[in-house]
């Protein structure tokens, strides 16, 4: 009778434990059905139905550590239905859950950057750098930021550090060139720009930069010349033909201009929007 008793008191423990222990195993693999079915409709572009899967796995299990990757990814579908401020909104959601997650960080700050947000980007871009200080994506793009609320210093600061790790990165290269010639140092830029040119002969965007800056010092012929040379690179680049076109006009080489407005007319702009510019031509 007490070996019976002994083994009804383990049976009930058992018993027991296996009730406690059901619904957190249903409850996990539950969650898991309900994340997997929500990639499933967003690989689909089903976003509302994505978005539904991830809400009632947030539903269920409200406490869980990976609700910050769930967070994050409603906030991406909201950006891509364009929603960006709800986005926003996600993204804190999923940083007060994972404050130093990088990927969701750096999603944030992407999309605030995309936004002009800049204060709120550069505090973002700034976090990420402290917690992983060669990270060369938030690097360039505190630099972009920097630069463009003119704080010269500061981004030639990151541009460098950037450089330190990857001498040759193409973007920090020509965002330094960029700099100097924002900071009022055209010939460092066009300097920094011809040593690039040397490295990256078929990047047509480097010959409209310094083309631009040396149509600003007043040396239109050197820069007809890197246009030209752009156009060869990209001859269907409209922004190009019209760049040269207005340069043309400018130094009164009217068949040129005409010629080049023509061609940028062949190409999508609208004829009406040059209608002043052709008159000029004649």
């Amino acid at each position: 009778m007490r070996h019976f008793k002994q083994q009804h008191l383990i049976l009930l423990i058992l018993l027991i434990l296996l009730t406690l222990l059901a619904p957190s195993d249903m409850q996990a693999q539950t969650y898991e059905s309900y994340i997997e079915q929500g990639l499933h409709a967003a690989s689909q572009q089903q976003y509302n139905e994505a978005i539904s899967h991830f809400r009632q796995a947030l539903r269920l299990s409200p406490d869980n550590i990976r609700n910050a990757l769930t967070y994050a990814n409603i906030a991406r579908i909201q950006d891509t239905m364009g929603e960006p401020l709800k986005a926003v909104d996600t993204y804190d959601i999923a940083l007060g859950i994972a404050p130093e997650n990088i990927p969701i960080l750096q999603s944030q700050a992407d999309l605030l950057l995309r936004l002009g947000n800049y204060p709120k980007a550069l505090r973002l871009y700034t976090r990420i750098l402290d917690i992983l200080p060669t990270s060369t994506t938030a690097l360039l793009a505190r630099a972009h930021i920097h630069q463009q609320q003119r704080n010269y210093l500061q981004a030639q600061k990151d541009y460098e550090t950037l450089l330190t790790l990857q001498p040759d990165h193409y973007a920090a290269l020509l965002g330094t060139a960029i700099l100097f010639q924002n900071a009022g140092k055209p010939q460092e830029a066009i300097v920094r720009l011809t040593r690039l040119i040397e490295q990256h002969p078929h990047q047509a965007e480097l010959y409209s930069i310094r083309a631009e800056i040396e149509a600003e010092v007043n040396q239109p012929e050197l820069a007809l010349l890197d246009l030209d040379q752009a156009l060869q690179l990209s001859p269907d680049n409209t922004n190009l033909i019209l760049t040269r076109a207005y340069l043309h006009l400018h130094l009164r080489h009217k068949s040129q201009a005409r010629r080049d407005f023509l061609r940028a007319i062949q190409l999508g702009v609208p004829r009406g929007g040059l209608k002043e510019e052709l008159k000029k031509c004649k």
